[in-house]
């Protein structure tokens, strides 16, 4: 016995097996997701207390910013600003934003309101981005900043000055001035400043009264073309008075051809043509070529358009008849306006969409006269123009058809040997011309309508 115990015990000893393959890869599986498992714990832990660093820099950086903003002296140069700062190894976006609070509980950039100016509200967002996220975080703080107490005296009031630009954005760098109209107004002693960043300005300690508030700044204008636009503003003891102001870069608009002729095509205009730029309740009428409007996208229109002279228009036609005015005349499918066309900053081009069509005149006649027929509206859609209103055409040709362009509605054509003469002979030929879209030509006589409508292809 104890003899086989012992050849047992020689041939383990002396045998070349060991662990298998796969004994061997099952146990550094389990030692990979072991040391994965405590790789994971120990990165996580690393980001987790970069993370908190950051967050503790930045509310430091926005505990610093508070501060800096509640030992200013004049709470009115406390504007919005962005900065950026590097600490340690990471970059912050800081941002300040600053609006009044009046007593009336109202706030907003300016401070407009009917009551006094009551507190500034600071708001502080510190943002960064680190490694353990793409995604960016943010600290917000705020606070509010008590103005000087002769803001809010019972005596006094304040006029506040507010300057946005087209897109609503603030207008900086507009110099105002408020001058005593009436009703015991009186000369400031301190002008006010210059709109700040967020387009605002304030007069403080203002004898109550009637005031002129207006504003200035090289190359600008208000809606209306005005390059010193004004207000009048009148104030009450303890409170505020407000002025507001649209107020941008103008821009130079020269005026082309009609907008639904093909390109490479041309069309002769009357003499003296006005164009008329809409843009919801502003409208304005020229008759240069060459205008400056204020940074709208305009609907342009040939012809003085007014409330009673409305078939310039070519959305003014009703549909009826099965027949549709083209969206596509004032609005393309991305919705900017094709007549309207800004090549620059400060330039842009215009065209209104025309009733065009070819003119052959009769006789030796080398002028048309067209005026309006229908001064109201009629049965076949033309809304009518009030008053009725004439165009000239010279250079005209007895031989050979003229391509013309007119706005929309229905024209009386009248011939003549020279501008100003005798009106006597009205046999031109009219064809409507192949190059243009959007118009129906139609005459009778020597009537011509000029319809905008079309029948719609499906």
């Amino acid at each position: 016995m104890l003899l086989r115990i012992v050849d047992r015990l020689r041939a383990a000893r002396e045998s070349d097996e060991g662990f298998s393959i796969i004994e061997v890869m099952v146990a550094m599986t389990v030692f990979a997701m072991i040391a994965a498992g405590v790789a994971a714990g120990i990165v996580s832990t690393m980001y987790l207390t970069q993370d908190n660093r950051s967050r503790e820099a930045a509310l430091n950086l926005a505990n610093q910013t508070l501060d800096a903003a509640r030992s200013t002296k004049d709470v009115f140069t406390l504007d919005d600003d962005t900065s950026s700062q590097r600490v340690g190894n990471q970059d912050y976006t800081i941002k300040q934003t600053t609006n009044w609070i009046n007593s009336d509980g109202s706030d907003n950039s300016c401070g407009a309101g009917t009551g006094v100016l009551a507190y500034k509200r600071v708001s502080v967002t510190v943002s960064w981005t680190n490694g353990t996220s793409p995604q960016q975080k943010n600290v917000v703080l705020d606070t509010l900043v008590s103005p000087s107490s002769a803001v809010s005296s019972a005596n006094a009031s304040t006029i506040v000055v507010g300057v946005r630009t087209a897109t609503g954005s603030p207008n900086s760098g507009v110099a105002v001035t408020i001058t005593p109209v009436s009703g015991g107004a009186t000369s400031l002693s301190n002008p006010p400043a210059a709109t700040d960043a967020n387009g605002c300005s304030y007069a403080v300690g203002v004898t109550p009264g009637t005031y002129t508030v207006s504003i200035a700044k090289a190359g600008n204008i208000d809606k209306t073309g005005a390059a010193t636009p004004s207000a009048t503003v009148t104030t009450n003891a303890g409170g505020v008075g407000n002025a507001s102001f649209l107020y941008d870069q103008a821009v130079t608009v020269t005026a082309g051809g009609p907008l639904n002729l093909q390109d490479g095509f041309s069309a002769k205009l009357p003499t003296s043509l006005p164009l008329t730029y809409v843009h919801d309740d502003t409208v304005k009428t020229v008759t240069t070529t060459s205008t400056t409007l204020f940074p709208y996208a305009w609907k342009v229109i040939a012809g003085a358009y007014t409330a009673t002279c409305t078939d310039v228009d070519p959305t003014a036609w009703p549909t009826a008849n099965n027949l549709t005015t083209a969206p596509s005349i004032f609005t393309a499918t991305d919705g900017s306006t094709p007549g309207y066309n800004p090549t620059t900053a400060t330039t842009a081009t215009a065209r209104a969409p025309m009733g065009v069509f070819d003119v052959k005149m009769g006789g030796a006649d080398t002028v048309l006269v067209a005026t309006v027929k229908n001064t109201s509206a009629v049965t076949n859609g033309d809304p009518g123009c009030n008053p009725s209103t004439t165009y000239s055409f010279t250079g005209m040709s007895p031989t050979t058809a003229t391509t013309i362009a007119l706005p929309f509605g229905t024209w009386t054509l009248r011939g003549s040997t020279s501008l100003g003469g005798l009106l006597s002979s009205n046999s031109q030929t009219v064809a409507a011309n192949p190059n243009v879209s959007n118009v129906n030509v139609s005459k009778s006589g020597n009537v011509v309508t000029l319809d905008p409508r079309t029948v719609p292809t499906s």
